[in-house]
């Protein structure tokens, strides 16, 4: 039986960073858009960032997997009362984030979410005639998106238990920035060849890893249904249905949850009368 402290044991020093990081992001997004101030080529400075802060100098941190693999390690290999507590608490004020702003998190501060967004825009567009003139995208619905996402978590909890490993720290995708440090052993060269899949799925799929296949993505889907801020449309809008066709998430209509809304801006920048707004109701 493998222990978690066999592998990829969590460096809590590791913590600082991850909520530092996260917190500066959520603060500098969050004003940016309540006051409209966040443009496209900001929002790419920032994705930009995340990706070479975060991802290539820090290894994939922040790792929101983290905290879920390092909850299954303390049930499944063992663990202190303290480190239960810190994981608990570091995954409740990720979650408790996705209640305030949606999937904010997912969209600019997770340096995977960061890669896979500025992939997209190969293939997803916000322009209508270059969006058209795509031929190589994947529109998936989103029931089936959920149907595939559960299978995924069930497998990885069921392996989890039934070996007695942390199965997450094997196919996580974070992990795989990590490669230029130990690129020849089986813990990263797993998620390295991961990120690889992932980043080529980005450009016909959107987000396939947070959408798919993220367990923390799966929970935090369902924490951002209770959150009110939120894109939404004002009385301005024409009703017509830009916004609907370019969203990659096909979560644009009206009265949408947007829970699975990473603030790609997508429906801000094609719509033709600025009709949707950012609503704050903390």
């Amino acid at each position: 039986m493998i222990t978690q402290t066999e592998i990829f044991p969590f460096d809590y020093t590791f913590a600082v960073p991850m909520f530092l990081i996260w917190a500066m992001t959520f603060i500098l997004v969050m004003l940016l858009i309540d006051t409209e101030m966040l443009t496209k080529k900001l929002n790419l400075l920032i994705l930009l960032i995340t990706l070479v802060l975060g991802g290539i100098v820090l290894g994939g941190i922040p790792n929101a997997v983290m905290p879920i693999q390092q909850l299954l390690g303390v049930f499944v290999g063992g663990g202190t009362i303290l480190s239960l507590v810190a994981v608990i608490i570091i995954l409740g004020i990720l979650l408790g984030s996705s209640i305030v702003a949606g999937r904010l998190f997912c969209g600019f501060a997770c340096p995977l979410g960061a890669l896979q967004e500025l992939i997209s825009k190969v293939n997803f567009k916000s322009n209508l005639k270059a969006h058209e003139r795509v031929k190589y995208r994947i529109n998936v619905s989103q029931k089936i998106i959920s149907i595939i996402r559960r299978i995924f978590l069930g497998v990885i909890l069921v392996l989890a238990g039934f070996w007695g490993i942390l199965i997450l720290n094997v196919f996580n995708p974070l992990s795989g920035f990590s490669f230029y440090k130990t690129i020849f052993t089986f813990t990263f060269v797993i998620p390295f060849i991961g990120l690889i899949v992932i980043s080529i799925a980005s450009i016909f799929l959107y987000r396939p890893w947070c959408r798919f296949l993220c367990p923390f993505g799966a929970l935090s889907a369902l924490t951002s249904r209770l959150s009110r801020n939120k894109y939404e449309r004002t009385e301005a809008c024409t009703e017509c249905g830009l916004c609907e066709k370019v969203c990659p998430t096909q979560e644009a209509f009206t009265n949408s949850k947007k829970t699975e809304c990473y603030y790609c801006n997508r429906c801000i920048e094609i719509c033709p009368v600025n009709a949707i707004k950012f609503s704050m109701d903390l």
